[in-house]
């Protein structure tokens, strides 16, 4: 099995070295953060996600589950996201002007210049675990001008929206959803039904969190909890806001155990 194993690896790199193993090409892919051969690499028809990953070399200290995909289709449509959710946080900021809410009015422009400063990264959900890239089914073809980066393994759990002020909690596997809550003082504007898990894969879930709607999540280290702003102090013309938030937050990713915020 270990020569079976040896051999493949070689013939693996042996078909790379004329597909994805010349640099600086024309149409490329990057592989980046921690892999042991870090740069761009020649994209061709039919790459696939597995054959970059063997093209950088992931590294064992690499953290699989925060690695991201970013990818040039999904700028623009990102781009048009981002500027919904500001023009979706000016509406509401406006809404709670006319309503004489100056609290919410504070916590809208604190979460605007949050999001003026998020990039657009492009990114999207994809399995990027070299061990399930083995699988056929989970191998996705590449883009050219794909990026591939691979971070390390944060400590810390994020809260942020309708808050007193944004979190960053040492992650604690004992920990549930509510016990990160708890250390994170709620706004008074906040939902107290709801909640966005946005996980490191990018995936996210709406969680109930009152009485009459909880339920269990399960949370990954890297993970961001976000608390939307209750629904019925928002503008009626901007009610997307909470949706697409969670959205352009699951755009974001780790690396080295900071975000790219």
């Amino acid at each position: 099995m270990i020569a079976l194993r040896s051999f493949y690896r070689v013939a693996v790199a042996a078909l790379l070295t004329g597909s994805l193993a010349s640099p600086l090409a024309a149409e490329t892919i990057t592989v980046g953060g921690a892999v042991l051969k870090p740069g761009e690499y020649q994209w061709h028809q039919g790459a696939r996600l597995h054959d970059a990953v063997v093209a950088g070399q992931v590294s064992a200290q690499a953290w699989p589950l925060g690695a991201a995909l970013l990818r040039q289709s999904a700028i623009k449509p990102q781009q048009r996201l981002k500027a919904g959710v500001l023009y979706e946080l000016q509406a509401n900021r406006m809404h709670a002007l006319s309503e004489n809410n100056a609290e919410l009015q504070q916590l809208l422009e604190r979460v605007e210049s949050f999001v003026q400063r998020l990039p657009v990264t492009g990114r999207v959900v994809a399995e990027l675990n070299p061990f399930q890239l083995l699988l056929a089914s989970k191998n996705d073809l590449l883009e050219a001008g794909d990026e591939l980066v691979y971070p390390r393994r944060p400590d810390a759990i994020r809260v942020l929206g309708a808050l007193a002020a944004d979190c960053q909690l040492t992650f604690d596997a004992q920990l549930r959803l509510k016990d990160y809550l708890r250390q994170c003082p709620a706004h008074p504007a906040a939902d107290r039904n709801y909640v966005h898990v946005i996980q490191p894969d990018g995936t996210t879930e709406r969680v109930g969190t009152a009485h009459w709607n909880q339920q269990q999540a399960t949370l990954a280290v890297g993970a961001i909890i976000y608390v939307p702003v209750n629904p019925s102090a928002l503008s009626p013309d901007a009610q997307d806001l909470n949706k697409d938030m969670a959205a352009l937050l699951a755009t974001q990713y780790s690396l080295g155990g900071r975000y790219s915020e």
